[in-house]
């Protein structure tokens, strides 16, 4: 693989880094269980047509099973020396396999299929169009971003700790009881609005006491609905929940849900729409690392993927780890 780097702004001190490569081997690693058997077939041959209308091998085809659900595949294609994988899934089998590529040199493509898929959104990669994410995926250039990483303490104590990687936004509390709520069937169902039902469930949740500390500096104990720390900032619909986020800055943003009732949440829904961000209901911070604990356990999410409860969560950045392919 040949390379060259261009450098050009930011809105941030930091220097947005994207590499011109070239495709010698590459691996697709598909989420199996978002196609019937004969979908699949078909999904498999209009991969491998695109591929080789453009003069290229077909790809090492990984299929996720339920035993599996992107970690070994990743794996098995850094074994095979790929140099670019490229996803099918939503979000959290991006997630899972990015988590697998972070600081290895080999690129990720997105193919992606679901109803989610934020870093699609995020990164202007055409949803559900094959012919043209195999297009971005041989010829476009690759960002250095940087991921996420939450490390969840079960017990608040550090006896306890799992660690997971998000490439577009991790959180505890209201998000993430939220994507617990927005189950696949209602999200075939509804689509976009399971988000908005689930949502509006877990609104109703108690309030409970989190305090947080950015690069060591301790926000005072409040009452609180959790924590949304982000890479990327839109969400579905086009509503902006982190405006000020920058995917390679070497920072995460993030915002603490203080709304206390309706009202609150209506004024913290327009200044989503709004693109405005952060508002009194939603203070916003941002730090290489940002540490939240709360008196109650609190469920956690990376990527929508739900992780379980815990009483403290360190969310800290891995600067430009994972080279991802764009337009």
């Amino acid at each position: 693989m040949t390379s060259s780097i261009l450098i050009t702004g930011s809105l941030r001190p930091a220097t947005r880094i994207v590499i011109e490569s070239r495709v010698a081997s590459a691996a697709l690693i598909v989420n199996a269980a978002k196609f019937t058997v004969d979908t699949l077939d078909r999904f498999r041959a209009a991969v491998e047509g695109a591929f080789t209308a453009r003069g290229r091998t077909a790809p090492l085809w990984l299929p996720t099973s339920a035993e599996s659900t992107g970690t070994e595949q990743a794996r098995e294609a850094i074994r095979g020396g790929v140099d670019l994988v490229l996803v099918a899934g939503g979000d959290g089998t991006i997630r899972t396999v990015g988590q697998e590529l972070a600081g290895t040199g080999i690129a990720l493509a997105l193919l992606p299929i679901g109803t989610g898929n934020l870093l699609a959104r995020n990164l202007g990669i055409p949803r559900n169009e094959i012919d043209a994410a195999v297009h971005i995926a041989l010829h476009g250039k690759d960002l250095a971003m940087d991921v996420g990483w939450a490390e969840v303490d079960r017990n608040g104590d550090g006896r306890s700790v799992d660690s997971y990687a998000f490439l577009v936004m991790g959180g505890a509390g209201f998000d993430a009881a939220t994507m617990s709520g927005a189950s696949s069937a209602l999200k075939r169902r509804l689509g976009s609005a399971a988000y908005l039902l689930a949502g509006a469930l877990a609104s109703l949740r108690p309030m409970v006491e989190m305090t947080a500390s950015v690069d060591g500096v301790t926000r005072p104990a409040e009452l609180s609905r959790g924590i949304v720390v982000g890479n990327h900032g839109s969400l579905t619909m086009g509503l902006a929940l982190l405006p000020e986020a920058t995917c390679d800055d070497g920072r995460l943003d993030g915002v603490i849900l203080l709304q206390r009732n309706a009202a609150d949440w209506l004024r913290a829904f327009r200044d989503v729409a709004g693109k405005s961000g952060s508002s009194r209901q939603m203070p916003h911070v941002d730090g290489q690392e940002i540490d939240v604990t709360s008196r109650e356990p609190l469920p956690v999410e990376v990527d929508g993927d739900v992780v379980g409860d815990a009483r403290r969560v360190r969310f800290r950045v891995q600067p430009r780890a994972l080279l991802v392919r764009c337009s």
